[in-house]
């Protein structure tokens, strides 16, 4: 008998650089933000092995608000 543990939303963080510097509208701090692309992932048996979803976002450093670029 066999049988496979397979799951969805496994998340990658790539740091892209910086991202300028902005006023962020949650916490209304002036900060630099950061540029990050994050994938996420088909696991099979806990390893990512199919990336199905990427998007590039700004993150606040205080907060951690996210917006997409």
């Amino acid at each position: 008998m066999f049988f496979f543990i397979i799951g969805f939303g496994k998340q990658s963080v790539d740091d892209l650089g910086s991202a300028g510097i902005r006023r962020c509208p949650n916490c209304g701090n002036t900060r630099e933000w950061r540029s990050l692309r994050v994938r996420s992932w088909v696991t099979l048996f806990f390893i990512p092995v199919i990336p199905y979803g990427a998007r590039t976002v700004a993150r606040c450093p205080v907060c951690g608000y996210e917006s997409e670029v």
